[in-house]
């Protein structure tokens, strides 16, 4: 659905803006006043990469596309510390090795496999997403349920 017709411009020129939304929208405004939206474009364009390498740490935005040639032997990938309210996803895209991304200063995963894990690893050689959120600068929240059938969540390498 397209909110151009209820947004005020924001930038000359353009339909993209701040809208503040009506309590039918939100229900109950909060503490008398109506929270603001980010209003206009039908969907923010993420920055994508597909040459990440363990020699560098991978972004705590966008999408990290690690391929099976990304890191020749050793498949381990170190992760930036979460930025809280940003979103980030991993595609571990290799169906030759297992893939693991740490995170680099023990920052932990929340998810259905756990809270103290600092670990996602590919476990059946396939190829699969992982979907996270910024909690805190010490946590990212996994926004769905895991399994060990496609990615798993550990402790260790």
């Amino acid at each position: 659905m397209s909110w151009a017709n209820k947004i005020t411009t924001t930038l000359f020129g353009s339909r993209f803006g701040l809208q503040s939304a009506s309590s039918n929208i939100t229900g109950a405004a909060r503490g008398g006043n109506a929270p603001d939206f980010i209003a206009g474009p039908e969907d923010i364009r993420m920055g994508v990469t597909t040459a990440e390498t363990t020699a560098t740490n991978l972004a705590a935005y966008g999408v990290s596309y690690l391929t099976n040639t990304s890191a020749g032997s050793s498949q381990v990938f170190t992760l930036d510390p979460p930025i809280p309210g940003v979103r980030k996803t991993i595609i571990f895209g290799t169906t030759v090795n297992t893939q693991y991304v740490k995170t680099a200063n023990s920052e932990t995963f929340i998810s259905t496999l756990g809270t103290s894990m600092t670990v996602a690893k590919s476990t059946q050689l396939c190829i699969g997403a992982l979907n996270m959120i910024g909690l805190t600068t010490a946590q990212w929240g996994v926004s769905y349920s895991l399994s060990t059938a496609s990615l798993s969540l550990t402790t260790t390498t």
